[in-house]
C-alpha cells in the first residue's frame, strides 16, 4: 500500500547522548523496508561526545554539524532540505518507537483518501508507557497551547483515543509530513527557535488548506522535556511567550488580530501582577515579559513578511478554523498547577467582555463540575442516571465535567463532557476537576470523605442536591443496628449535611413538600435572610425544584426482554414491575403475597423484578430483599410467579422489560422516609406509559390518585393490593383511560423540562456571602512534611502525641493531620490543643468525632486565623478520650528520617522525627479584621503543665531559666522586627519598581507600535 513511501528521519541533539541507543535502537528495528529508511542527525553543538558515540554506533546516520545550539526549527529544517525521502518523520532524540510505527502513520494517512490530508501526529506516552502524554492539543483564544489529558492514565487514554481524527496540530517530535509541502510553507518558524512552532505549523497547514491527522494505533514513548531540562527555566519562559506572540500575529486575520493581541498581552500583565514567589524582591515575571516585548518588537518586521504571506494564502476563515479547533478557547489548562484562588477565570471574564472577545469565540461558558454519589455507566442506580442526564441538560451552557467512583463507560462525546474517576484513594483528578472549575453540582457525603475539597469551596458557586434526604433515609436503612451506632450513623450524616449547607449557594430538590423541608433547615442556618429575600421573595434564586426526569425520546422496543428472564412467559401473561432496588423501606412483602393469593385461581398475572444486585458493589444487600426472597419461597411462587432478576438491568436495556410489562407497581412502608421520597422508579413507569399501583402516603401516590394514572393502596394491605392488581389486569377501559392520562401528564417530566430551574441559575450564577465564612482568601502552604514510614501506635489511656513547628507566614489558619483508622469505624472523641510556645498560651481547642475519620487521609483542622502567626513558634497535642482503648483507637502518621520540620513528643518527651503534617496560612494583601482572627498577647505567662495549669515548679520569682527564656524571645522579637523593616523596605523599592514599569506602559502604546510597523 505505502511501502513504496520513502521516509527520512530527522532527529535534533543536543547533549542527549544517554538517550540516542535507545533512539536510534528502535528505529532500526522498524517494520518497513530498510531502503525506503533514511536517517538525519543535526547535533547542536554537544558537548557529551553524542556526534563520537552515533558514528561509532550507527553508521547508517547522517550527521549535520552545528557549532552552537541552533534549537529545534532551524535543524529540522536543514535537515528536511538535504533529506531524500517522501515523507519527513521528525522524532525527539528521547523517544523510542514501536516497530510498526511507520506503517500505522501511513495506514491513517491511506485511509482519509484526500490528498490535502499532509501530515500526521502519532500518540505519545510515557517512558514506560503508563501515561498519555500527547494525543492532540489546542490553544486557548489568547495563545495558550495545551495538551489535552496529559498525564491519563493509560488505561482510561485508550478507550477515550482509540480512534483516528483530526487535530489542529502534531506534536513536533513524533510526526511524519509530506517533505516537499513542509518547505513549500516554509517548515518551522525559525525565529521560534523552540517551543510552539509545531502549533505554529499545524495552525499554518490548515489555513493554506492541508490538513492534520492522529493516528491512534503508532506508539512511541517520551522521557518528557529530558534535552530542555538542561536550558535555564528564565529562557524558555521567554521563547514560549515571545512565540505565543508570534503565533497569535501571523494566524489571525485583520478584523481579529488586534483584539486578541490586546487580550493576551493584558493576561501577561496580569500573570505578572500577581507573582508572590519573589514579591519583595525583583519579579522574574516582569523581567521576562520585558524581554518578551523586546524580542517580539524587535522581530515585527520580519513576523509582518510572513504574517502577510499567509493571510495572502489563506483558504479557511478564523471562524472555521475556530469552530474546528477551539472549542476551549478560554481555557487556561495549567490552572491546576497555579491555582491562585478562582481570580484567574475572573479576569478572563472581565477580558472577553471588554475587548469584545465574544464577538469571535462566542459566549464563555462557566466551567462546572458535576459529582455523582454513585457509579455511572451501562448499569446505572438513580442518582448515576439523575447526573447523567443533568449533565447533558446543562452541556448546552457550561463546559461540563462529570465526576463519579467509577471509569464512566457512557459514550457523551456529542455533548462535549469530559468525566474524571475518583475514590477515597484516588482524588487527585477530583482535586485538580474542582480548582479549575466555576460550579460545583454535589450530593452526598463526598466534602467529608475528600476534605482538601472544602478549601475551595469559598470562591467556587457550589450547588447542593438535595433530592435525596439521605438523613432520614439513613434512619430506615440503620434502624436494625443497636442505639450507639445509629446515633454514630445519624450524626455522621447530620454533621455532613450541614456542612453541604453551610458551603452552598443554590439549592435543588424534588418537589413542593421537599422544599418546606428544606427552606426550614436553611432559615436555621441563615440562609433565608434579607439579601436573599431581595434576590427573590420567592427564594427562587436560593432554591428550586429540579426533579428527577424522563427521556424527551419515547421509548422504543428494540428485543424481546421478559422471555429470557421468566420461564414459560405466555402471550397473554400480564407482567407487573417493580422498577427499582428493594430497600428496607420499600413494602415487597404485602404485594408477593397478593401474588400468591391470586396465583391460587389464576396464572397470567405475574410479578417482575427488574433488578436487585445494584451496580455499586459498596451498596449492602438490604435485609427486605432477603426477607422477599424468603416469602416468595415459603409460598412456592418464586421463578414461577414472582420472578427476581438476580443482576441489573443496563440503562440503555430497561425500556424493552418496561414496554413488555402490563403496570408497574410501586409499595412502601408508612414511615418519615416515605412522607419526603420522590420515587425514581415511578418515573420510569411514565415513560413507557404503564399504569400505576402505589402504596399512599407519598408524593406519587397522590398524583396518582388525583390525575387517574392508576390506583392507589392502603399500607399493608394485601387485599388491596390483590383487587388493585385483578382490576388492573381485568378493566381494559380503566387501563387506557390511565395509560392515555399518563402520556399527557408525563410530559412535566422531561428532563429539558425539569432540569430549567437549575439551567437559569448556571447561566446567571451568583456566589452568596455568608457569615460565616470570613472571606474568600488564597492558601499558601506553609509546612509541607508529608513523608510517612512510621505510625504512633494506638492512641488511648491518655497518651498525648505532640509536634513542635515554627510558622513562616502570618493568618496561620488550618494543620492537617495524617491519621489512621487501623480500617475500622473508632466510636470516641479526639481532643486537639494548640499552644502558643512563648506564653504557653492554649490559643485553639478542638473536639474531634473518631467516628468520621477515614483511614490514611488527612485529618483536617481548621480555625480562625492568627493574624501575628509569623515567626512564631507552636505546639500542638492530640489525645483520645477515656472511651478509646487499643481495639477503639486511632493512630498517626510520623517520619522517622525528617528532623527539619519541627520537633515530635510523646507524653510531653522529644521523640525523633516527625509527624506527618501541614500547614497553611492565608495569603492576603489586605488586612484581616481583627474579629475575624486571633492575636496572641506577647505577654510572658506562668509556665503551664499538659493541661493548661499552673506547674508546681513555679515559684515565688522567675527562675534563671525562665529568665534565659524571655532573654531568647525578646531576641527573636528584635530579630523578627529586623526582617520586618527589611521587607518594608525591599517592598518600597518593588512598589516602585511596578510604578517606573506602569509610568512607561502609560507612556508607550504596543499596539500602536504594533499597527503602525504593520502598515508600513
Amino acid at each position: 500500500m505505502d511501502g513504496d513511501k520513502s521516509i527520512s528521519f530527522i532527529i535534533v541533539n543536543y547533549n542527549g547522548k544517554d538517550h540516542l541507543k535507545e533512539c536510534f535502537s528502535t528505529l532500526n528495528k522498524l517494520n518497513y523496508p530498510k531502503d525506503k529508511l533514511e536517517f538525519i542527525m543535526v547535533d547542536n553543538g554537544s558537548k557529551d561526545g553524542s556526534v563520537q558515540f552515533v558514528k561509532s554506533k550507527y553508521k547508517n546516520v547522517k550527521i549535520i554539524k552545528n557549532s552552537t545550539n541552533e534549537g529545534f526549527a532551524k535543524p529540522n529544517n536543514d535537515a528536511a532540505k538535504i533529506a531524500k525521502g517522501d515523507y519527513i518523520a521528525l522524532i525527539n532524540n528521547d523517544m523510542k518507537v514501536d516497530s510498526n510505527w511507520i506503517n500505522d502513520m501511513l495506514a491513517t494517512l491511506h485511509q482519509c483518501k484526500d490528498d490535502s490530508y499532509v501530515c500526521v501526529g502519532s500518540k505519545i506516552l510515557n517512558w514506560d508507557g503508563s501515561k498519555l502524554d500527547f494525543a492532540g492539543g489546542g490553544i486557548s483564544f489568547y495563545g495558550h497551547g495545551y495538551q489535552d489529558d496529559f498525564a491519563m492514565d493509560i488505561e482510561e487514554a485508550n478507550k477515550k483515543y482509540n480512534e483516528d481524527r483530526d487535530l489542529m496540530f502534531a506534536c513536533g517530535g513524533a510526526m511524519i509530513i509530506d517533505r516537499k509541502i513542509f518547505l513549500s510553507i516554509g517548515g518551522f518558524d525559525e525565529d521560534y527557535f523552540a517551543y510552539n512552532e509545531d502549533v505554529d505549523l499545524g495552525w499554518r497547514l490548515w489555513l493554506l488548506g492541508y490538513k492534520v491527522r492522529f493516528c491512534h494505533e503508532s506508539i512511541c514513548y517520551h522521557k518528557h522535556n529530558s534535552t530542555s531540562k538542561k536550558l535555564k527555566k528564565i529562557k524558555l519562559d521567554v521563547i514560549s511567550n515571545r512565540n505565543t506572540l508570534f503565533t497569535i500575529y501571523k494566524n489571525y486575520s485583520e478584523d481579529n488580530v488586534y483584539r486578541i493581541l490586546s487580550a493576551s498581552l493584558l493576561i501577561k500583565s496580569y500573570n505578572t501582577d500577581i507573582d508572590t514567589e519573589d514579591q519583595f524582591g525583583e519579579n522574574k515575571d516582569m523581567k521576562i515579559q520585558s524581554e518578551v516585548m523586546f524580542e517580539f518588537t524587535n522581530k515585527l518586521s520580519k513576523m509582518k513578511l510572513k504574517r502577510e504571506y499567509i493571510q495572502k494564502n489563506r483558504k479557511i476563515t478564523d471562524g472555521q478554523f475556530i469552530d474546528k479547533f477551539m472549542n476551549r478557547a478560554y481555557d487556561n489548562q495549567l490552572l491546576k498547577f497555579l491555582y491562585r484562588n478562582n481570580l484567574y477565570n475572573n479576569t478572563i471574564e472581565n477580558l472577553i467582555t471588554s475587548l469584545n472577545v465574544e464577538k469571535q469565540f462566542g459566549k464563555r461558558k462557566n466551567n462546572m463540575l458535576i459529582i455523582s454519589s454513585d457509579k455511572i455507566g451501562n448499569k446505572m442506580a438513580g442518582p448515576g442516571i439523575r447526573y447523567s442526564e443533568i449533565a447533558k441538560q446543562l452541556s448546552a451552557i457550561c463546559s461540563i465535567t462529570l465526576a463519579a467512583p467509577n471509569q464512566c463507560e457512557l459514550n457523551l462525546k456529542q455533548y462535549d463532557i469530559n468525566s474524571v474517576e475518583f475514590s477515597i484513594n484516588k482524588t487527585k483528578d477530583l482535586v485538580d476537576a474542582f480548582r479549575t472549575t466555576d460550579i460545583v453540582l454535589i450530593q452526598g457525603v463526598w466534602l467529608e470523605l475528600i476534605p482538601e475539597l472544602k478549601q475551595y469551596c469559598n470562591d467556587r458557586i457550589i450547588i447542593v442536591d438535595l433530592y435525596d434526604p439521605f438523613t432520614i433515609e439513613n434512619l430506615e436503612v440503620h434502624k436494625a443496628k443497636d442505639m450507639d451506632t445509629r446515633n454514630l450513623f445519624n450524626n455522621s450524616d447530620l454533621n455532613a449535611l450541614l456542612n453541604q449547607i453551610r458551603l452552598g449557594d443554590y439549592f435543588i430538590c424534588a418537589n413542593e413538600k421537599q422544599k418546606d423541608f428544606w427552606i426550614g433547615m436553611l432559615s436555621a442556618l441563615n440562609k433565608v435572610n434579607p439579601k436573599e429575600y431581595d434576590l427573590s421573595n420567592k427564594l427562587n434564586r436560593l432554591i428550586g425544584l429540579v426533579p428527577f426526569g424522563i427521556s424527551e425520546i419515547d421509548p422504543v422496543h428494540t428485543r424481546d426482554a421478559l422471555k429470557e428472564k421468566i420461564p414459560g412467559l405466555k402471550e397473554n401473561d400480564k407482567v407487573f414491575i417493580w422498577g427499582g432496588g428493594v430497600w428496607n423501606w420499600f413494602d415487597p412483602l404485602s404485594l408477593i403475597s397478593a401474588i400468591g393469593e391470586i396465583s391460587k385461581t389464576r396464572d397470567d398475572i405475574k410479578l417482575f423484578f427488574l433488578g436487585v444486585k445494584h451496580p455499586n458493589p459498596d451498596v449492602p444487600e438490604m435485609e427486605m430483599l432477603a426477607k422477599a426472597f424468603h416469602l416468595s419461597e415459603e409460598l412456592g411462587i418464586r421463578d414461577k410467579y414472582v420472578i427476581f432478576n438476580m443482576d441489573w438491568v443496563d440503562y440503555n436495556d430497561r425500556q424493552n422489560f418496561l414496554l413488555e410489562s402490563y403496570a408497574g407497581v410501586s409499595c412502601h412502608f408508612d414511615n418519615l422516609e416515605t412522607r419526603f421520597s420522590f420515587r425514581t422508579r415511578i418515573l420510569d413507569y411514565l415513560w413507557a406509559s404503564l399504569p400505576i399501583i402505589a402504596t399512599e402516603g407519598d408524593y406519587f401516590s397522590q398524583e396518582v390518585s388525583d390525575k387517574k394514572l392508576g390506583i392507589v393502596v392502603k399500607f399493608k394491605d394485601v387485599e388491596s393490593l390483590k383487587n388493585a392488581l385483578i382490576k388492573i389486569a381485568d378493566d381494559k377501559n380503566f387501563y387506557d383511560e390511565c395509560k392515555n392520562n399518563i402520556k399527557e401528564y408525563r410530559e412535566q417530566y422531561k428532563w429539558n423540562i425539569v432540569t430549567k430551574p437549575l439551567k437559569d441559575f448556571c447561566k446567571d450564577p451568583i456566589k452568596k456571602q455568608s457569615d460565616i465564612i470570613i472571606k474568600s482568601y488564597s492558601k499558601i502552604a506553609d509546612i509541607n512534611q508529608i513523608v510517612k514510614d512510621d505510625l504512633v501506635g494506638p492512641i488511648y489511656d491518655f497518651t498525648r502525641v505532640g509536634q513542635k513547628f515554627k510558622c513562616r507566614y502570618p493568618n496561620l489558619t488550618k494543620i492537617q493531620l495524617m491519621v489512621g483508622t487501623y480500617a475500622r469505624q473508632n466510636d470516641h472523641k479526639i481532643f486537639f490543643k494548640l499552644y502558643d510556645t512563648l506564653t504557653n498560651g492554649l490559643i485553639i481547642e478542638k473536639k474531634i468525632d473518631a467516628s468520621l475519620l477515614v483511614d490514611n487521609s488527612w485529618l483536617d483542622i481548621e480555625f480562625e486565623p492568627i493574624l501575628n502567626s509569623e515567626g512564631r513558634q507552636f505546639y500542638f497535642y492530640i489525645k483520645a478520650d477515656e472511651n478509646a482503648s487499643e481495639e477503639n483507637s486511632i493512630t498517626v502518621f510520623r517520619s522517622t528520617e525528617v528532623k527539619d520540620k519541627g520537633s515530635m513528643m510523646i507524653d510531653g518527651s522529644p521523640v525523633e522525627g516527625s509527624l506527618t503534617y501541614r500547614t497553611e496560612c492565608i495569603f492576603t494583601d489586605e488586612s484581616i479584621d481583627e474579629e475575624k482572627g486571633i492575636i496572641i498577647s506577647d505577654n510572658y505567662s506562668l509556665p503551664l503543665d499538659s493541661d493548661g495549669k499552673v506547674s508546681n515548679k513555679y515559684n515565688e520569682s522567675l527562675n534563671l531559666g525562665n529568665i534565659k527564656h524571655m532573654e531568647n524571645s525578646i531576641r527573636d522579637m528584635q530579630e523578627q522586627v529586623n526582617n520586618v523593616s527589611a521587607n518594608v523596605y525591599k517592598l518600597n523599592k518593588w512598589k516602585k519598581m511596578i510604578d517606573a514599569r506602569f509610568n512607561k506602559l502609560k507612556r508607550f502604546n504596543i499596539l500602536g507600535f504594533i499597527r503602525n510597523n504593520s502598515n508600513k
